[in-house]
């Protein structure tokens, strides 16, 4: 395992890949840090500082000059980034100017540090180098790929990467079999339990900065074989277990940062799969639908609805930073750099959304009654801002019409059908036999779905269809809606078991419906006692939804009538 904890090392970037595991290493070796990598401030050098002392020796100042990769002569010599200018510049300026006046009588370490290896051809270099510069005070250690895998697993993984034989065959097929994304990622998700189980008051966070690191190698390498559906498969499931044991010490600080930089690594892969996958496509007419490579429109409809499902998720994380820092600005006069970069970073999500749609127009078709997720919190995200409307109201608009003339027309309308195969199978059945549609369409949350979207986005045409259709074909379906109960922060983000209450008997008349969603958020109003809701990280009962096939909380809708009724009055 030291052998692919290096590989992983060598593949990081510099920049908040390698010099973000640095200062968890560092403290973990009993070393103060004492300056972090931030962006935008000078460093003369410096990537991180430390103080302290390991393995019985004196305290000393360690200066770290992180670089990514190999140790090749470009990043020695050439360009504004190259190593020897900051050691340099470490030397000349940081040393004289930047350590702590309580330090400056401690010895001084220039740590050359890098993930990969140092060719033969630069050994002379670097040791001339170090030997030049060298004094009584100052030393020059080299903390290469071997070095870091070393300190990682003695530090960090208290010896091991994977202490069992069961842990370290998991990681094996997960990494072995990148070409196969489901295969791959049900391994690693079978390691992630295995990581998490029994988590103690004691374990926690060294269990979150194991996981952390296995989900960083297998990134790596799905990165390698630019093939990152696996990676992206296992850091949406690892990320509910991970807080599904990290919220058990809310009170522990040690365990949130853990938890913090676990989810900066559920971004990271994220926004490299988006990157990669999504954004170069989705302006293109049919581009994503082709890229499926199905032999159906039933496979290209399934994997459309997962990736706006996925460019979703990522929208409503965007949205509940932005409102988050919004709530901490005080003045609320100026815009932070921070603001401007992630409603950026949002327009460009919501965009790719309306060109996902506009290109591929099975997504006005949902085949699955499930599909009212995704719908639920697209439509969601996009009615926080009344520059979406147009294209939000023409797309439910189109959906109310293909789901409503599928059905009456026998074609591919939506079911409570869940597997391909079986969906395969229903295409091909006679859907004029009255028995049998009424058999795959015996209950709905989509239609209920639809309903209260379009009176928040007052689609009054569209809601009459759907009440006349309702009243004309769905006598036999049992319209229901579901909400979370007092089981359900047991097992939302771990998915054990089934949990929440379903309501049935639900109106498909606007109005109607937003009182009965009224009344029933006020009895069922354990979503906001839902921990991450409490504690920050509302996206993550969106994402456990997604992931375990929950509808969407319309205790999260709701909020939204007071905006539906000042829409209304503005339109007056």
């Amino acid at each position: 395992m030291k052998l692919i904890l290096k590989e992983y090392l060598a593949s990081l970037r510099e920049r908040e890949e390698l010099d973000a595991i640095l200062p968890d290493l560092l403290s973990q070796m009993g070393l103060n840090v004492i300056i972090s990598p931030t962006r935008g401030v000078p460093e003369y050098g410096v990537d991180i500082a430390a103080v302290g002392s390991f393995k019985g020796k004196e305290e000393k100042v360690y200066l770290f000059s992180v670089k990514s990769g190999d140790l090749t002569r470009a990043h020695w010599d050439s360009g504004d980034q190259a190593l020897r200018p900051s050691l340099n510049d470490i030397k000349d300026v940081f040393i004289e100017n930047r350590i702590p006046e309580q330090h400056k009588d401690k010895p001084i370490v220039i740590g050359i540090c890098f993930g990969g290896d140092m060719p033969s051809s630069m050994v002379d270099r670097v040791v001339s180098y170090t030997k030049s510069n060298t004094t009584k005070c100052i030393a020059y250690e080299i903390w290469n790929g071997d070095v870091l895998a070393s300190f990682v697993s003695e530090y960090l993984l208290s010896g091991s990467l994977l202490p069992w034989d069961r842990q370290s065959s998991l990681m094996r097929k997960s990494l072995a079999l990148i070409e196969e994304p489901i295969v791959s990622s049900r391994h690693f998700c079978e390691l992630v339990r295995l990581i998490l189980e029994n988590d103690t008051d004691k374990k926690i966070v060294k269990s979150l900065i194991q996981l952390n690191l296995v989900l960083w190698i297998f990134f790596s390498w799905c990165r390698d074989e630019e093939n990152l559906e696996a990676a992206y498969i296992s850091a949406e499931y690892s990320l509910l277990l991970a807080w599904d044991s990290a919220k058990k010490f809310p009170r522990k600080t040690t365990v949130k940062s853990a938890f913090e930089n676990f989810l900066k690594t559920y971004h990271t892969i994220s926004d490299a799969y988006l990157e990669k996958s999504i954004f170069p496509f989705v302006d293109k007419k049919h581009a994503i639908s082709q890229l499926v490579s199905a032999p159906c429109s039933i496979s290209i409809n399934l994997k459309l609805f997962d990736i706006l499902g996925r460019l979703t998720i990522k929208g409503q994380w965007l949205l509940f930073e932005l409102s988050e820092l919004y709530k901490k600005d005080v003045s609320k006069k100026y815009e932070s750099e921070e603001q401007k970069a992630i409603k950026k970073q949002l327009r460009k999500v919501k965009g790719a959304i309306n060109q996902l749609v506009i290109n591929n127009p099975l997504l006005l078709s949902p085949y699955k009654d499930e599909h009212a997720i995704e719908l639920a919190m697209a439509l969601h995200l996009l009615y926080q801002d009344n520059n979406d409307d147009g294209f939000a109201e023409s797309w439910l608009d189109a959906v109310v019409d293909r789901v409503t003339f599928s059905f009456i027309t026998n074609g591919m309308y939506p079911t409570n059908l869940h597997s391909y195969e079986q969906l395969l199978e229903h295409r091909n059945k006679d859907k004029t036999d009255s028995s049998y549609k009424e058999s795959v369409t015996k209950a709905s949350i989509l239609y209920p779905t639809l309903t209260i979207l379009c009176e928040l986005y007052g689609r009054e045409e569209a809601a009459k269809q759907l009440e006349a259709f309702s009243s004309e074909h769905l006598k036999h379906c049992t319209l229901q809606y579901w909400y979370p109960n007092e089981a359900s922060e047991e097992h939302v983000f771990s998915g054990t078991d089934q949990h929440g209450v379903a309501t049935t008997d639900f109106p498909i008349n606007g109005k109607a419906a937003l009182e009965h969603v009224e009344e029933e958020s006020q009895y069922s109003n354990f979503f906001w006692e839902l921990s991450a809701v409490k504690q920050g990280y509302l996206p993550l009962v969106l994402m456990a939804c997604r992931h375990y096939r929950y509808p969407v909380p319309f205790n999260l809708l709701f909020p939204e009538r007071l905006k539906a009724n000042n829409r209304e009055v503005d339109k007056t």
